[in-house]
């Protein structure tokens, strides 16, 4: 009697765990809510971007989920990148939206990373575009070489955040004196309003589509001085800002520089932990193309000011791959440099 029931039992899970393998992507997300797990408080670049995703992305992905976005401030996005890979669901039920040089942490040796940069498994990304380091227009520093005179106090989330990654690369690289003063949580809207009460002159960090996207009235009033841009190709209405790699001197400079700019080229891309199954990957990455084609997701990111330059899922993984193979001599001397703290 115990070895029939036993076999049965077997055969029943056997047949329990075919069916599982057997369900299609369509099956699975039937019913189910997909989160987006934004790495900063509401109102910032990372967050306006991935709720105009959520808004969209659902009608795409095979049974049309319901698709909601949570914030998950903390650590520069550190807290929502080792969520989505640790302890969220694997599933294909959780997104990542998290800090754009997460893979560069990783790569630098960032202790509090519970998440590997060359297993992350990306769906696209919506767009990169330069970092910018900028004062407000109060402020009697409009200039790098003024900045290497006079200290100038610059709003920061955290250490792990492009706020104080950006001015600190400068510091060593260039001899300014800027003074990132970190805690600000929320992201760019806590920053931003500490600017307008004058308890900080400026912020480094912010990328140029955030700005665009959150605070088009500041550049159309002329409310900043934008001292410097961190990528690889000068941002068209802001050519006339210098390029960070165009003010170091020496290979070694460039090669940190081009180390720090990549996660630019990332900007607001999304992906799942590496365990997510193969099918419903591929059903992700498709519904994230169709998304950023979808003509009423066009025309709702013009109708923002949004800025869009879509890249598929592989696309960004080449991209990730190539900051994975740096040298450990320029990540450690990278790390050296940005006085890396965790």
């Amino acid at each position: 009697m115990f070895g029939r029931l036993s076999l049965s039992f077997i055969m029943a899970c056997a047949f329990a765990c075919g069916a599982a393998r057997a369900q299609s992507p369509a099956d699975f997300y039937r019913g189910k809510t997909v989160s987006i797990i934004v790495g900063f408080g509401a109102g910032g670049g990372y967050d306006l971007y991935a709720r105009l995703l959520g808004r969209f992305m659902g009608e795409h992905i095979p049974g049309k989920p319901n698709v909601i976005v949570q914030n998950m401030d903390g650590a520069g996005s550190v807290r929502a990148a080792n969520f989505v890979y640790a302890v969220g669901a694997k599933d294909g039920t959780v997104i990542a939206a998290v800090n754009q040089n997460m893979p560069m942490y990783q790569l630098l040796g960032g202790k509090a990373a519970q998440f590997v940069a060359a297993r992350m498994v990306w769906l696209g990304s919506m767009g990169g575009s330069n970092g910018l380091l900028y004062t407000w227009h109060t402020s009697p520093v409009r200039s790098i070489e003024e900045a290497k005179r006079t200290e100038v106090k610059l709003g920061g989330t955290g250490t792990n955040s492009d706020s104080h990654i950006f001015p600190t690369l400068i510091n060593n690289l260039l001899g300014t004196k800027f003074k990132v003063i970190n805690g600000y949580a929320g992201g760019s809207k806590e920053v931003h309003l500490a600017l307008e009460r004058g308890e900080v002159e400026g912020r480094g960090g912010n990328a140029w589509a955030s700005l665009t996207s959150s605070n088009r009235d500041w550049i159309d009033q002329k409310k900043l001085n934008i001292l410097v841009q961190i990528g690889f190709t000068p941002e068209a209405e802001i050519a006339h800002v210098p390029m960070l790699q165009d003010l170091v001197t020496n290979d070694r400079d460039r090669q940190i520089v081009d180390l720090v700019s990549l996660p630019t080229v990332l900007g607001y891309a999304h992906w799942v932990a590496p365990e997510v199954p193969a099918d419903r990957v591929a059903a992700l990455r498709s519904a994230y193309a169709a998304t950023l084609k979808d003509p009423a997701f066009l025309a709702e990111a013009r109708r923002l000011g949004m800025l869009l330059r879509p890249a598929t899922g592989a696309e960004v993984e080449a991209q990730v791959a190539k900051v994975a193979s740096t040298p450990k001599p320029v990540l450690e001397e990278a790390a050296r440099v940005l006085e890396w703290k965790d």
